[in-house]
């Protein structure tokens, strides 16, 4: 009685098998060996400190924005939209260079494009004075104003706004990213000295952090 004939074993399946071993292997193990490292409260607070100075920027940006007619229609204004600081756009469509504030911190206006992990919200309208229950749009001819929050929780905790006045505010309460409609009148907007100001609060909150 003679054996069945074995068949050779191709190399090329058993390359196959290996392969699709090593990709599963690396699947399951490669997580427990290359974890993401979580930010730390300092991580944190070197990026507030950091987007303290964009928004210091942000200001100087806009005072000298101001004083020239860069898009053309006659009047001078501040910019309504932040990336005119980069670059503006013409009565007649054309591109302007303008180079007050680096393209990256000027297109920081959303999640997607962060400078530092934080982003611009602008402020577009404010209460009616007139009529406190409805909304005007803000005047570029005399007022502005942005709020710079972190956009993920381990990006940063502070949130801080800035409007034609020069000054910046920081909030570390619930209400940071909400833009206010007046923060010199807002006790949970502190108008900061200087960045030794803004270091001694991070100190102050710290505990905070964890909660973010």
């Amino acid at each position: 009685m003679t054996s069945a004939r074995q068949k050779p074993i191709r190399s090329s399946s058993v390359l196959a098998t290996w392969t699709i071993t090593a990709l599963l292997a690396a699947t399951i193990y490669f997580p427990l060996f290359f974890k993401e490292k979580s930010a730390t409260v300092k991580d944190l607070q070197k990026n507030e400190l950091k987007a303290y100075e964009h928004i210091r920027r942000l200001i100087n940006a806009q005072s000298l924005y101001i004083q020239r007619d860069y898009d053309g229609n006659g009047s001078l204004e501040y910019a309504l939209f932040i990336p005119h600081l980069w670059r503006s756009i013409g009565k007649n469509n054309e591109k302007i260079k303008v180079n007050l504030l680096p393209r990256k911190t000027a297109f920081a206006i959303g999640e997607a494009r962060t400078v530092n992990g934080y982003y611009f919200v602008q402020k577009f309208t404010k209460t009616d004075p007139q009529n406190p229950e409805n909304t005007v749009d803000i005047d570029p001819s005399i007022e502005w104003g942005a709020l710079m929050i972190p956009a993920e929780p381990g990006d940063g905790f502070l949130a801080f706004f800035t409007d034609q006045s020069g000054l910046i505010y920081v909030n570390h309460s619930d209400s940071r990213l909400e833009i206010p409609d007046d923060p010199g009148t807002d006790a949970q907007w502190i108008p900061l000295k200087d960045i030794e100001h803004l270091k001694s609060i991070q100190r102050q909150v710290r505990d905070l952090y964890s909660l973010n």
